[in-house]
């Protein structure tokens, strides 16, 4: 029991080494650029273009809103992250000579969709998946007294639950699953309730939970 305990341990160590190792591979040399073709302030624009088979360059066009851009392996484990508040027109140069084999995303990700492009590193070069590019629309809340409306892009039609929790008793109140719908609308009429109280909705898309606080 001892020797296993022991060995977990140590199998434990080896792996955390190997993701520092993993954090410290990634080079990044942030580029001035010229302006390129302008988009609507409230989304951005990203691409994945490839320098030499251990370079590439992430190209996000400017927003006015902030964006969180990140680098992360298969299993999820961030290796970069960087946040920004406005984000100028721009070019992240990525470096991967000493980056291990396997697939890695580019994620890119604002208050109204998230955007990932993979990215393949093998042996002799890196290989961009831009056709597998993916885009996750989030949903948009709105409170109008105490009516709240929720809106989600689904392109892909698929499931979308939607769940009023009572965040005092942290019980479900109500709960539904909408199917097969391009574009999800719903809305919560919460006058009637007589005992003011704080909820919280909560929109489970494509693996992705979003949540929005309602005090009443």
């Amino acid at each position: 029991y001892i020797c296993t305990v022991v060995k977990m341990k140590k199998q434990l160590l080896k792996l955390q080494e190997m993701k520092n190792v993993l954090k410290r591979s990634v080079a990044v040399v942030v580029l001035s650029i010229a302006t390129l073709a302008s988009v609507s302030a409230k989304d951005f624009y990203m691409e994945v273009k490839k320098v030499d088979d251990r370079t590439v360059d992430l190209i996000i066009e400017k927003t006015s809103q902030p964006v969180d851009i990140s680098f992360v392996d298969a299993d999820g484990m961030v290796l970069y992250k960087y946040s920004y508040k406005e984000l100028p027109t721009s070019i992240k140069r990525y470096n991967f000579k000493d980056l291990p084999k396997g697939t890695y995303y580019f994620k890119v990700e604002s208050a109204t969709r998230i955007e990932t492009i993979p990215v393949v590193v093998t042996q002799s070069e890196t290989v961009i998946s831009s056709d597998k590019k993916d885009i996750i629309y989030k949903p948009h809340f709105r409170k109008d007294g105490d009516v709240v409306s929720v809106n989600l892009l689904n392109i892909d039609e698929a499931d979308v639950q939607i769940s009023v929790v009572d965040q005092t008793t942290n019980s479900i109140v109500h709960q539904e699953i909408l199917q097969g719908k391009k574009s999800i609308g719903k809305r919560f009429d919460f006058s009637s309730v007589n005992d003011r109280r704080v909820y919280r909705l909560e929109v489970t898309h494509l693996g992705n939970t979003y949540y929005k606080t309602v005090s009443l």
